[in-house]
């Protein structure tokens, strides 16, 4: 009798390193999930992805929106560029901002500092407020500099007249102006970056991770950059 064995196919693997618009590795900063296969961590600079299709459609999401997509082939390594950059804001010391991403649960208050930075932001919808006052603002942000600053409304004239004793400045009305550049630009100040804090064990196994490199077939491969 004549028995058949039909083999089982293995899967293939990709190597997936994500970078920002730098070229810096932000793997740790994002999810990745693979339609037609699986993917997972393998340290702070490479996700593995394992799939028995023929190509597979990777989509990137940073702060749960969708910042990249791309359709790749098996068995290789690939560096993914995503669509993200670091928001610089600028404002005065005495105005406390929040910054909202629209349709998430992301949101920071930033006081204290002139200028601020808050790194690897998806380009998406924002909504820009000032504490304490009625000022809402919303933009779409694909990268650049957003200015917050004071500006005055003086009385007009026949208000002036009748308070002849009242100087113009202290009977204007404050009101904030906000202004989005795109072209990236130094603070004056140097900006307070709003990250998670790292303990030195951290950063210190984070440099380690980053250097070893998986001990697999695909480290052999051509690094191909998408």
């Amino acid at each position: 009798m004549l028995i058949s064995i039909t083999p089982i196919s293995q899967a293939s693997e990709l190597w997936l390193i994500i970078v920002n618009q730098y070229g810096e590795p932000i793997s740790d900063k994002v999810q990745v999930v693979v339609i037609g296969g699986r993917a997972e961590p393998y340290n702070a600079t490479y996700w593995l992805a394992k799939t028995n299709a023929s190509k597979i459609l990777v989509k990137v999401y940073r702060m749960g929106l969708c910042v990249g997509e791309f359709q790749l082939m098996p068995n290789g390594t690939y560096r993914l560029r995503v669509l993200v950059g670091d928001m610089l804001i600028q404002a005065s010391r005495s105005l406390t901002p929040r910054v909202k991403l629209l349709g998430t649960n992301q949101s920071w208050i930033l006081t204290g500092e002139p200028s601020y930075i808050i790194e690897d932001l998806p380009y998406g919808t924002y909504e820009f407020e000032i504490v304490g006052t009625s000022f809402r603002k919303v933009i779409y942000w694909e990268g650049g500099v957003v200015s917050i600053g004071r500006t005055y409304e003086v009385a007009p004239e026949v208000i002036l007249k009748a308070m002849p004793l009242m100087a113009a400045p202290a009977i204007g009305a404050s009101a904030y102006k906000l202004k989005h550049k795109h072209r990236r630009r130094k603070a004056r100040a140097k900006p307070k970056r709003i990250k998670k804090a790292k303990t030195k064990r951290v950063k210190k196994a984070r440099s380690k991770a980053r250097d070893r490199k998986p001990k697999t077939l695909a480290e052999a491969l051509l690094m191909t950059e998408v």
